[in-house]
């Protein structure tokens, strides 16, 4: 009987995989670079890379001189300006176009590209609203780049403590858009929601599916195999916004407390544990997913420890 199952191929997105070795590469022929914030929300991406020259720091932090990072997430288009002016006495005067400059790589994932060039280009003269996180390095880099939203925010934000609806002072012209990570289902009821209610007031709408397609893929995977086991690991770090939603996503399936977030092995006997307090003897069936920056080399060691210790349950006295 197969135990444990994964949620279709796991590992990371093209938008890690590309920013981990741009940076690398980077490294091997510049020497040491510092990324604004991390590169990936992962803790083992962060020491791999810091092994390799790579070091995240804050905005505060950055000096002259430095070769600097964007990350995977993005930024938005004053980080590029204020790393370009700190290196400014590096360059002879000369003005040097940022992406040929050798004092910034660029390491923005390109969904997260796309989605800056739709608010910028393609919603210009719209008043944009922005599905997600806040706070998150995308989010903000996103505003940035749509010069100030009208809105950033998740579904609730839409209401006022009163569950009445917030006044965004929109006009005739409005775009939508996605944070990359986003949960397309949660996505497509903020749309719905928004077009009910100002329908009356807007001429024109505009919106853009910018979720990443690795992430739709893996969110619906989560979904089907949450409701055929009855436990789910969900491999990642809490930092990651599409770790936590991948958690989400599994909570219906399997019961908010047979879903667990893990970094490591050592996570995953506790977790079996409380497994086997509930349900006496019964053998759970175990599904395993992962967030986007997650190293498949990590998912596998999970997989192979889930498998290991219900084996050893299994043939103990």
């Amino acid at each position: 009987m197969l135990r444990v199952r994964t949620a279709g191929p796991l590992g990371y997105c093209f938008g890690v995989s590309q920013a981990i070795e741009k940076a690398v590469k980077f490294t091997e022929s510049q020497g040491q670079l510092y990324s604004l914030g991390t590169l990936a929300h992962n803790e083992v991406v962060v020491e791999y890379l810091r092994q390799h020259k790579v070091t995240p720091i804050a905005m505060e932090d950055l000096e002259q001189g430095m070769k600097v990072a964007i990350t995977a997430h993005g930024a938005p288009p004053d980080i590029y300006q204020q790393v370009l002016a700190l290196n400014e006495s590096t360059m002879a005067g000369k003005r040097i176009q940022w992406s040929k400059h050798t004092a910034l790589l660029d390491c923005t994932c390109p969904i997260v590209r796309k989605a800056q060039t739709v608010v910028s280009e393609k919603m210009r003269g719209f008043d944009i609203l922005i599905f997600g996180d806040p706070d998150h390095q995308e989010v903000i880099g996103l505003n940035g780049w749509a010069k100030g939203a009208k809105f950033v925010g998740n579904f609730d934000d839409l209401f006022t403590p009163d569950q009445d609806y917030k006044q965004l002072g929109l006009g005739s012209k409005i775009g939508i858009i996605s944070q990359t990570t986003k949960i397309p289902s949660m996505y497509s009821d903020f749309v719905a929601t928004v077009v009910n209610r100002f329908l009356g007031n807007f001429t024109e709408l505009r919106v853009f599916n910018t979720i990443c397609p690795i992430v739709s893929a893996r969110v619906n995977e989560t979904r089907k195999l949450s409701q055929e086991v009855d436990m789910m690991f969900v491999v990642g770090s809490q930092e990651s916004a599409n770790t936590k939603n991948l958690a989400d996503v599994a909570r219906p399936g399997v019961g908010s407390q047979f879903v667990y977030i893990v970094q490591d092995v050592d996570q995953i006997g506790e977790a079996l544990s409380d497994w086997f307090v509930e349900n006496e003897m019964a053998f759970p069936r175990v599904g395993v997913t992962a967030g986007t920056s997650t190293p498949i080399e990590v998912v596998e060691e999970i997989v192979g420890k889930l498998k290991e210790l219900l084996y050893e349950r299994e043939n103990s006295d």
